[in-house]
């Protein structure tokens, strides 16, 4: 990587510097975003870490423009940015019943029909 010396740049300089800098770091991470979002599927099983360090497990309900609405298994909604979620490999297609949370309560996805 090149180093480059900004002790002799000027305010202003650096100034114009700085909004470039933070200009390309957020088109990077929308492109981050972008791709990662493309790569989730509503049904799909995913786990991420939530506040705490605690893993939060769910189903993919919604995808939104930034961020993914995951319906967990302790019944709860979240809304996470895709590059921190990991699939499980789960669908909720590929099970033949409903499926149900760890509390034994059923989460309803059912197969849609196929005429």
């Amino acid at each position: 990587m090149r180093q480059i010396d900004i002790d002799s740049l000027d305010e202003a300089t650096l100034i114009e510097l700085n909004a470039r800098i933070v200009e390309r770091l957020q088109y990077l991470h929308h492109q981050r975003t972008t791709a990662a979002l493309q790569e989730i599927r509503v049904g799909s099983g995913v786990e991420f870490e939530g506040p705490g360090g605690v893993l939060v497990r769910g189903v993919v309900i919604r995808r939104n423009k930034k961020t993914v609405t995951v319906y967990a298994d302790d019944n709860r909604q979240w809304n996470v940015s895709p590059t921190l979620l990991k699939p499980t490999g789960a669908h909720v297609l590929d099970t033949t019943g409903p499926i149900q949370s760890e509390d034994g309560k059923v989460v309803s996805f059912p197969r849609p029909d196929r005429r």
